[in-house]
């Protein structure tokens, strides 16, 4: 009987229209929004690309120079080397398919430069980056050249040091994914769309309460266990809600290419909580109180369009700025919850921010779900 129930309850589920655009639909399409506004900026100024120069060697040229280049480039992946002659580079460099020119030895244009120069054509972080590259290695240079006039049985004691000042900065990995503000808008969209199915949720108690529907009339006196069609009910719905919150979230990682993380399972699993979260959270509303339907659905919607603002799906640092000033709210908002979920996951290499958020998650759906359950379990109507 409780798959029977369960099948119509889904196919019932799919027909309705203004929740398929609302919850499918319309996220899509907020989605594709932020990545036309964002999208350039994560790849242009927050994930990282070798930066490609041209390489110029002329008569005399310093060939320690090239070996740092060929360093950095093997080992660091730091840049991206393209060897040309001056009338090339300066083509590339034209064109911005380079982002500099390193000139190692006297170019007959212009013989009265330094043995290593650099040209380029504007600034930014990458022309900062080169710049940087050939200050460190002119003052390596004067360095050992210093002390190799005044105490060369130094040399090898002072490369020592060097070296060790080069390990000062350990390697180390939050995760491959870029730590980026403009990423929580993102997962603020799924948050919206976990709690959309608040709306849905409330359909369920409006078709349960009997003095809210006729639908809900006709089947308290129906043969059929009411609770068991309830259940059927809110399995549907929160089985149609995680498809929608996986299509959403595989558009934006493999349509948009937005950079969300490769951790699937629990990515699906933070999606299944939000998805029943946001769910029981539209039930409780419905079973609460007499209000008619119109009033109900816009509380919902009050409720997650609030708590969607305050995880930083308008404002990107708003997350952040409430748990600076108001943390109890932070950890109680079911948007800032799964934002943070989504943001731990992608960020820390450990799951302990990962799993108090998911704690937090499930103990709100407990509470709603159990609170609702306990409003609706001895409810009974002297006549309908």
């Amino acid at each position: 009987m409780f798959f029977r129930l369960y099948k119509y309850a889904l196919l019932r589920s799919m027909r309705q229209k203004l929740n398929v655009f609302w919850n499918l639909i319309f996220p899509v399409i907020l989605g594709t929004l932020f990545q036309l506004a964002f999208g350039n900026f994560l790849e242009q100024e927050v994930i990282f690309h070798p930066i490609p120069i041209a390489y110029v060697e002329g008569a005399q040229a310093d060939e320690s120079f090239t070996e740092v280049l060929g360093t950095l480039e093997t080992d660091s992946s730091l840049i991206q080397v393209r060897t040309a002659d001056m009338e090339e580079a300066k083509t590339l460099l034209k064109d911005g398919e380079v982002k500099g020119i390193f000139c190692n030895g006297a170019q007959e244009a212009d013989s009265n430069s330094q043995p290593v120069h650099l040209i380029v054509s504007g600034q930014g972080i990458d022309q900062s980056i080169l710049n940087a590259i050939l200050e460190q290695y002119a003052h390596t240079i004067r360095i050992f050249t210093q002390i190799g006039k005044t105490h060369p049985e130094r040399i090898q004691a002072a490369a020592s040091v060097l070296e060790r000042e080069c390990q000062y900065l350990k390697e180390g990995k939050i995760s491959g994914q870029p730590v980026v503000n403009t990423l929580d808008y993102f997962y603020s969209l799924l948050a919206m769309n976990c709690l959309m199915g608040a709306t849905t949720g409330l359909m369920c108690a409006i078709r349960f309460k009997a003095d809210l529907s006729s639908l809900a009339a006709r089947r308290v006196v129906a043969s059929t266990n009411r609770f068991c069609v309830l259940m059927a009910d809110l399995a549907a719905n929160i089985t149609l809600q995680f498809f929608y919150l996986v299509f959403s979230a595989s558009y934006l990682m493999f349509a948009l290419k937005v950079p969300m993380g490769n951790q699937w399972g629990w990515m699906l699993l933070t999606l299944f909580l939000g998805c029943v979260l946001g769910i029981t959270i539209g039930f409780f509303i419905g079973v609460v109180g007499k209000q008619q339907e119109n009033t109900k659905e816009g509380i919902c919607i009050t409720v997650m369009m609030i708590s969607s603002f305050f995880s930083g799906l308008m404002i990107a640092d708003m997350r952040r700025l409430v748990e600076s000033y108001a943390p109890w709210f932070a950890g109680i908002n079911p948007a800032s919850l799964i934002t943070k979920a989504f943001y731990s996951l992608n960020v820390y290499e450990t799951y302990t921010r990962y799993a108090q958020s998911m704690g937090m998650l499930l103990l709100l759906s407990i509470l709603f779900g159990a609170g609702a359950l306990a409003i609706v379990r001895r409810e009974r109507y002297a006549s309908i």
